[in-house]
């Protein structure tokens, strides 16, 4: 399928922009970038799928690059979140061929909303009564720090939280830094840039895995996902250069809104495409 130039003056620029905000949220901006293939540029949802998820593999790569560089990636909690996030993956794909996923699927963006909204809020926990919070109690407890702030990552809340965004993830073809973000913050309350950062470095797994596994199935279109490609290459190069500049405070409430605004897309994503 290839956009005309029209489309791509629009395409180009909005994927851009997504990248960015994406990259300083730690989500990466594919669940955005999904439905508005599909719905403005009329791109069969299987394709918009393939082409986003390999658009996050340049844009996560590079940013995965400079924060190694300035040592801010926390590859203990990366890696430790990214293994159970694999194997939820796989069992959330096997579930969407048991589970009716529409209205699943609108729970999960319901559970979205709310988390937007504790953030937002500026509450410690991303539930009232902290039934998340003391999962990371739960022994073996790793502290961690990033040279200034110490935080604390339980072994069985890593196990718990990576399986859940993997599941998450394989249901609805949804990142799982939409769920581990998050938790990196308010739960393990890890340093903002750290949590961002550490974030985008598992996305280049994750991507990198889909995007092989839709190539193969034939669904990848490169007249599209390397131009978009490009566009998310150069979003993340604006984001880790802003990303310096922005205080934590205001990058959590950025996050608080993105997920917000990711609830409406999922939504979308339920009921429209």
């Amino acid at each position: 399928m290839t956009l005309t130039l029209l489309q791509w003056a629009f395409a180009f620029p909005l994927g851009i922009f997504l990248s960015m905000i994406g990259t300083l949220v730690g989500l990466g901006g594919g669940v955005f970038m999904v439905p508005i293939l599909v719905l403005i540029f009329d791109v069969p949802l299987t394709t918009a799928i393939a082409v986003v998820t390999f658009c996050l593999l340049p844009s996560s790569l590079l940013s995965s690059m400079l924060n190694a560089r300035a040592k801010h990636i926390d590859y203990f909690a990366g890696i430790t979140l990214e293994i159970p996030t694999l194997v939820g993956a796989v069992l959330g794909a096997y579930l969407s061929t048991l589970l009716p996923v529409q209205p699943m699927e609108t729970l999960f963006a319901m559970l979205v909303a709310f988390m937007g909204w504790r953030i937002l809020k500026g509450k410690p926990n991303l539930t009232t009564e902290g039934p998340f919070d003391r999962i990371n109690k739960i022994p073996p407890v790793i502290e961690r720090s990033n040279g200034e702030v110490t935080y604390r990552a339980g072994i069985p809340a890593i196990g718990f939280f990576g399986l859940v965004s993997g599941v998450l993830a394989g249901m609805f073809g949804i990142g799982g830094g939409i769920i581990k973000t998050p938790v990196m913050l308010k739960i393990f309350r890890m340093p903002a840039r750290r949590a961002t950062a550490t974030a985008l470095f598992m996305i280049v797994f994750t991507s990198a895995t889909a995007a092989f596994s839709h190539w193969k199935l034939g669904r990848m279109d490169w007249n599209l996902a390397l131009p978009l490609g490009g566009a998310f290459f150069c979003g993340s190069l604006i984001g880790n250069k802003v990303a310096g500049k922005i205080k934590a405070t205001t990058v959590e409430t950025m996050l608080g809104i993105v997920l917000t605004m990711a609830s409406i897309a999922v939504l979308i994503h339920a009921w429209m495409l």
